[in-house]
């Protein structure tokens, strides 16, 4: 399965918060280098203003008011002021300015500012007033001073670096107990269930950690309950299973001693307490905790097997099924008991599920093989619908037996039955 794309929630709360962070910083920082610029303006504005209002002047003769420059005409201006502004492009009041700089950190080399007075009446004629900033460095200052939009810039930066910094430090204090949690939660078992729940500093975490403890207790509870049951169960069915065989055995030898009409009845009641006896064992034997009791001893593969088809063969009366048997003398060392209730599941449900047709089973080496193929294709054409008509209790239990073993099992269905094979691995 493809997994979709996988974000960490550490490095998407960093990642927004910076984001965040970085536009708010930047822009108060704008925010405040423009009203601080604006202010500025106001002020030079202002006074240019009332400086040309109380001073009389006449063209050609421009006076010099304070730093300030007030003309009658635009052409009384020094070139240093004319060069940089076009007459007919000044707006009544407005603040214009021309600031020359080699870089927008460094302060400007010079500055000239114009206002264009107009009598909105017109009683008097417009006048201009300007002022020039020549060399805005002092003497004993170094050759490149920051601009005031440098040390915006410049706070700015370093409350980012701070803010970025207490983030990390932030997120940091928080991602160390998820990660204790998550560490946690991954290491619990039936044994760690018992321990108390450990602190995780956070209250929220602490509840989280509650929940999945509590959960996780649930489902052990579930879990014995459903192993007692099945041990229960097998071990009580061992009872009326050992009757039924045993008034079974005594009806064979009733039987010896003259006919009954009821021998058929009989088989089949012999051949269900096998197959009762078999599904007994593998589930209490599944419902153990210790799986070590089995023995351990050197057998044939080939041998049980055969000797399984033999007593399977009940299964097969009244059909016509085809069996066909290929084995070798490797000797391996495993549970014998287990390799019977593996193999005899696997060679039941292939004479069960076969009306018409083939059973193969091979043996070569520690590998098992069993095939079996229904001619009539219209009795086997849904292999899920037979799964839940038996195949998927006696695969289920193969299935769990070797997973408990470490065999390697595989299994597949095809249009006319099935293929199962085994790796007995010693």
């Amino acid at each position: 399965m493809v997994r979709g794309f996988s974000l960490s929630l550490r490095r998407y709360i960093l990642i927004a918060l910076l984001v965040m962070g970085t536009v708010v910083i930047s822009g108060f920082s704008v925010l405040a280098m423009m009203n601080f610029f604006a202010g500025m303006d106001g002020v030079m504005r202002g006074n240019m203003i009332a400086a040309a209002r109380v001073s009389q002047v006449e063209p050609g003769k421009p006076q010099e008011v304070l730093s300030f420059i007030i003309a009658a005409d635009w052409k009384d201006f020094p070139d240093s002021v004319k060069t940089k502004f076009n007459p007919d492009k000044l707006r009544p009041f407005h603040l214009h300015k021309a600031v020359e700089r080699s870089f927008i950190f460094f302060r400007p080399s010079s500055a000239v500012f114009v206002v264009k007075i107009a009598d909105r009446h017109g009683r008097y004629p417009d006048r201009y007033v300007a002022q020039v900033f020549d060399s805005l460095k002092l003497d004993d200052e170094p050759e490149f001073m920051i601009s005031h939009e440098g040390w915006s810039m410049l706070l700015g930066l370093g409350v980012l670096v701070l803010f970025a910094g207490v983030l990390m430090i932030l997120l940091r204090s928080v991602s160390r107990p998820v990660e204790r949690l998550r560490l946690w939660a991954q290491g619990l078992n039936e044994q760690t269930l018992e321990q108390p729940v450990p602190e995780f500093k956070y209250q929220e975490l602490n509840e989280l950690a509650g929940i999945v403890h509590s959960s996780l207790q649930h489902v052990r509870e579930g879990l014995v309950r459903e192993r007692e049951f099945v041990s229960h169960a097998s071990h009580e069915l061992r009872t009326p299973i050992a009757v039924i065989r045993s008034s079974v055995e005594l009806l064979h030898k009733l039987e010896e001693k003259g006919p009954s009409k009821g021998a058929n009845a009989i088989r089949r009641i012999d051949h269900a307490s096998h197959t009762m006896t078999d599904l007994t064992e593998t589930l209490l034997w599944l419902s153990r905790q210790d799986h070590d009791e089995l023995a351990v001893s050197d057998i044939q593969p080939g041998g049980m097997l055969s000797a399984l088809v033999q007593d399977l063969q009940y299964l097969l009366t009244g059909k016509q099924v085809n069996v066909e048997l290929a084995t070798d003398n490797v000797v391996c060392s495993i549970p014998p008991t287990a390799l019977r209730i593996v193999c005899g599941n696997l060679i039941r449900n292939a004479f069960q599920h076969t009306q018409s047709g083939m059973v193969t089973i091979s043996q070569s080496g520690h590998t098992l093989t069993i095939v079996n193929r229904e001619d009539n294709a219209e009795q086997y054409n849904d292999p899920v619908g037979n799964d839940e008509s038996g195949y998927g209790l006696g695969l289920e239990l193969v299935k769990r037996v070797t997973a408990k073993l470490g065999w390697t099992y595989q299994h597949r269905f095809t249009a006319d039955g099935c293929e199962v094979s085994i790796v007995l691995n010693s």
